[in-house]
């Protein structure tokens, strides 16, 4: 049996701190999966990096970063946004990590545009500033309702309106809510015995 799952390399937040005291990443840059590998924090390139927030107890972190990583647990999170940092959460490929280490694909943290007429211009100017490859995006539908979680601060969690929830299966209670009380309200209205 094949196990399909995503093999994440793990970094905690007290190990980054470390890093950072050390002068091997520098906080006031966006800290990507290449700066990650770069710095030897993580020494394998994998299916994405995970971070955890082992250590990240009250001011762990001594300054505000600005991370993006492929995940994230909730204390890491926490961790990160207390210190008055940004984190995101973005989807990567172990190919899509290669390639960012190498300089051959750069770091983006909006979605490629659907359309034809709008990736044209996106693609152009990827090729015109040198890259040949972009990040890819999620297709499996586990990955795009994580991604659109902003709970999980996905990348894609601009996408979701108002009250609608990350899940493409599951409708949102609310709205059932709302449509059975309309039901309700309709056959009280019907009823001959109050009319009279």
């Amino acid at each position: 049996m094949e196990n399909q799952a995503a093999v994440m390399a793990e970094v905690n937040v007290d190990k980054l701190q470390d890093w950072i005291d050390a002068g091997r990443i520098d906080p006031t840059k966006p800290i990507t999966p290449k700066e990650l590998h770069q710095s030897n924090l993580v020494g394998t390139i994998r299916d994405g990096i995970k971070l955890l927030g082992r250590g990240g107890a009250e001011g762990t972190l001594k300054q505000p970063i600005n991370i993006v990583v492929s995940r994230a647990s909730a204390s890491a999170i926490a961790a990160v946004e207390q210190a008055g940092g940004r984190i995101m959460t973005r989807y990567y490929t172990k190919a899509a990590i290669q390639r960012l280490v190498e300089g051959k694909s750069v770091n983006t943290t909006v979605p490629l545009p659907t359309g034809p007429e709008h990736v044209k211009p996106v693609l152009k100017d990827m090729r015109k500033r040198g890259f040949t490859y972009r990040l890819p995006d999620p297709t499996a539908r586990w990955d795009i309702e994580y991604y659109r979680d902003p709970a999980h601060r996905g990348y894609l969690s601009h996408t979701l309106k108002r009250g609608q929830s990350p899940s493409l299966y599951f409708k949102v209670p609310e709205a059932q809510l709302k449509k059975r009380g309309k039901k309700k309200a309709k056959q009280e209205e019907t009823k001959l015995w109050e009319k009279l």
